[in-house]
């Protein structure tokens, strides 16, 4: 068995088991990659909630405020609160709340999708992660492979 043989084998395998190790880095690699964009995303769904949370509850405010100002023009112009100025407050009320309603079902809408968007992640983290064990046992026998013919042809020259 000449040395070059020897030589020739020990490349291969630790051509092959450094492959292997890319490989699987590369998989762990991406899997933290999308859990800290799982993470991100988390973190954007709690903010669209609270924000949304907030412009209702401004909305709201703005909305009381404007009935106050309606209750006190028609005090101004002598207008009892019964009958249609009542029934005109109370739909601004409802259409307020409407609104506030609104409001809320858009930030739930929005944080839901970014919820989504981190299970997503999440999942392709995984995949990648299990996809680079498949990677790395291909590029060990695509080595053993490669090594062992390098080496039946380098002590057999009739195999060439």
């Amino acid at each position: 068995m000449s040395s070059a043989a020897i030589i020739a084998a020990i490349a291969g395998v630790v051509g092959a088991a450094t492959g292997a190790m890319g490989a699987i880095q590369q998989g762990k690699a991406a899997k933290k990659a999308a859990e800290f964009n799982a993470a991100t995303q988390r973190n954007q769904a709690i903010a669209a909630r609270q924000k949304a949370e907030f412009d209702a509850k401004r909305h709201r405010s703005q909305v009381a405020a404007l009935l106050d100002e309606q209750q006190v023009g028609f005090a101004k112009g002598g207008v009892a609160l019964e009958g249609t100025p009542l029934e005109v407050m109370q739909a601004t009320a409802e259409a307020g709340e409407l609104d506030a309603q609104a409001i809320l079902y858009g930030g739930e809408v929005q944080a839901t999708g970014y919820e989504s968007q981190a299970t997503l992640s999440i999942l392709e983290g995984n995949n990648a992660k299990s996809a680079s064990y498949f990677k790395a046992g291909s590029t060990l026998l695509t080595g053993a492979a490669s090594t062992g013919l390098a080496y039946k042809q380098a002590t057999n020259p009739a195999v060439a």
